[in-house]
C-alpha cells in the first residue's frame, strides 16, 4: 500500500467516508485540531493557562489564533505539559536542545498508545521505502545502526516493531562498536535494507568501501535519517552500495517519525492524520503560504500523554500541496530541510553559514569521512578552523578542502571583504570524529565570546 493510500484508509476509517479528498484531509484536521484544544485544555494546567483565550477553531487559516509553544517549554515545564499522570507514561526522553545553552534538557513523555501510534507511522514510512525499490515487505531485512538504549522503547525498538508489523525482518546493530565490526555484521546478515543516521552510515561506507565490495552484499535501499544529505553524499552513498538511497525526517517531539521520501526523491510525505503542519517566518510568525519558505511548526492531532500545540521545530523548509511525481495528488509534502534557525552563525558583516552549506561541498571530496567547523576571532577579523578526517593521506588534501570552503559564497565574500581570515584546514587522526554510539548532531561550533 503507498503512503497515500495508508492516509486515505486511516481517514475512512474515522469518518466512514469511502474516497478522500484534500478537502477531506483538511476537514479531519480541523476537527482532530479542535478535539486536542479541548482536550489540553481540560487536562493540562500549562495549556489551560496559554489557551485560556482560544476558542474554537472554525478554519485551518485561523490557526495563527493560537499561540506557539517551543523547546523553551519542555526544558522549563515538562510536568505541566502533561495530560496524563505520570503512572500512564511509557517511556521519557531527555536531552539537550540543540543550539541553546540552558543547562536543562528537554522531556518529551510518551504513553503506550503514543508508542503504538509511533509503530504504526514506521511501518508505513519503511512501506514506502521497500516498495519504493520493488521489494516484498514480507522477509524483507532491515539491518538498523540507531540508538538502542532503553528497548523496546528506544528509537531501533519502535523501528524494530515498525518492520515486524510488515513482516519483515528487523536486525539491531551495534552502534557504539568499531566500524570494522559494523560492516562485518552487515556482511554476515546481508539486509536488503540499512538504515541509519547519515553520519554513521557515511562512516561505515568510507571506511569499508575499499577492503569490501559493498555492492556484492545486496543491498537494494539506504535509509538514512537524522541529518541533512547532501548531494554529494547521497550520490557515493548509491554508487558505493549501487542501491537507492531515502531520506527520512524525523525528531524526538513529535515522536521520531515525521517524514519520508518516495520514489521520487522530492520533499518529504507526512502523516497528516497525526500531524498538522505549517511554516511561519522566523521572526515575526506570521503563517507564510505554498512554497514560501520559514520555520517548520507542527501539532500532534492524536498524541495522549504530551501533546504539542504550534511547536516551533528550529527547521527550515517550505510546503508544498502540487501533486507529486509518485503519484499522490492529495498530500502535503515537506520540502528540503537546509538548516535549523538556531544553528546559523553569522561571520563577517553579517553573512550566514550552517553546516548544510559545508555539507554539500566538503562532501565532494572522495576521500573525506567527517568533518568539524569552528569560528573564532583572531584580532579584528573572524576566524574559521576545518578539522576533517580522511582516508588515507592524501598530500593535497588541504588546499582542495580550502577551495571547497572558499567556494561558499558567504565565506568567499567575508574572505574578500577583509573580514574573515583565510580558512585554516587541520588534518586530524581517524576515529578522532567519531561520534559513537551518541545521538550527535553536526554544528558550527561559535567560540567568540
Amino acid at each position: 500500500m503507498n503512503f497515500e493510500n495508508w492516509i486515505h484508509d486511516k481517514i475512512c476509517q474515522a469518518t466512514g467516508k469511502s474516497n478522500v479528498t484534500r478537502s477531506d484531509i483538511e476537514s479531519y484536521q480541523l476537527q482532530r485540531l479542535n478535539h486536542t484544544l479541548g482536550y489540553v485544555k481540560e487536562n493540562s494546567p500549562f495549556y489551560r493557562d496559554l489557551l485560556a483565550d482560544v476558542a474554537e477553531i472554525r478554519s485551518l487559516n485561523e490557526i495563527s489564533r493560537i499561540p506557539f509553544t517551543n523547546p523553551l517549554d519542555l526544558e522549563q515545564s515538562p510536568y505541566k505539559l502533561l495530560c496524563v499522570s505520570t503512572g500512564g507514561i511509557a517511556r521519557i526522553f531527555s536531552h539537550f536542545t540543540t543550539g541553546t545553552m540552558s543547562g536543562r534538557p528537554k522531556k518529551i513523555f510518551f504513553t503506550y498508545n503514543d508508542a503504538e501510534a509511533i509503530v504504526d507511522s514506521m511501518a508505513a514510512i519503511m512501506e514506502t521505502v521497500i516498495d519504493g525499490v520493488g521489494l516484498k515487505t514480507s522477509g524483507c531485512k532491515v539491518h538498523i545502526f540507531l540508538p538502542n538504549n532503553g528497548p523496546p522503547m528506544s528509537m531501533a525498538g519502535l523501528i524494530s516493531r515498525g518492520v515486524e508489523q510488515l513482516g519483515g525482518i528487523p536486525i539491531v546493530g551495534d552502534c557504539t562498536a568499531m566500524t570494522p565490526e559494523q560492516i562485518e555484521q552487515i556482511e554476515e546478515t546481508k539486509p536488503n535494507m540499512l538504515m541509519g543516521s547519515a553520519f554513521r552510515i557515511w562512516r561505515i561506507t568510507q571506511k569499508a568501501r575499499e577492503p569490501h565490495n559493498l555492492a556484492s552484499i545486496g543491498v537494494k535501499a539506504v535509509f538514512v535519517t537524522s541529518e541533512y544529505l547532501s548531494r554529494a553524499m547521497r550520490e557515493r552513498l548509491e554508487e558505493y552500495w549501487q542501491a537507492e538511497v531515502f531520506h527520512h525526517y524525523g525528531m524526538t517531539e513529535p515522536g521520531f517519525v515525521i517524514g519520508v521520501e518516495c520514489r521520487a526523491h522530492d520533499g518529504f510525505h507526512f502523516n497528516e492524520t497525526q500531524l498538522l503542519f505549517e511554516v511561519v517566518d522566523p521572526e515575526t510568525g506570521q503563517v507564510l503560504g505554498d512554497g514560501e519558505e520559514g520555520e517548520l511548526v507542527f501539532t500532534t492531532l492524536q498524541r495522549d500523554g504530551m501533546p504539542l500545540i504550534r511547536y516551533r521545530t528550529g527547521d527550515v523548509a517550505s510546503l508544498r500541496r502540487e501533486p507529486c511525481g509518485c503519484g499522490a495528488s492529495t498530500l502535503t509534502k515537506i520540502g528540503t530541510l537546509p538548516k535549523r534557525v538556531g544553528l546559523i552563525v553569522k561571520i563577517g558583516d553579517g553573512e550566514q553559514i550552517y553546516t548544510s552549506l559545508f555539507d554539500e561541498v566538503l562532501y565532494q571530496i572522495p576521500e573525506l569521512i567527517d568533518y568539524r567547523i569552528f569560528i573564532d576571532r583572531d584580532g579584528d577579523v573572524d576566524a574559521l578552523n576545518c578539522k576533517v578526517e580522511v582516508l588515507g593521506n592524501p598530500s593535497d588534501i588541504e588546499e582542495r578542502a580550502l577551495q571547497q570552503l572558499l567556494a561558499i559564497s558567504p565565506v568567499q565574500k567575508s574572505v574578500q571583504a577583509g573580514l574573515l581570515a583565510n580558512p585554516v584546514i587541520e588534518l586530524v587522526e581517524r576515529g578522532v570524529l567519531r561520534r559513537g554510539g551518541r545521538r550527535m548532531k553536526r554544528r558550527i561550533v561559535d567560540n567568540r565570546a
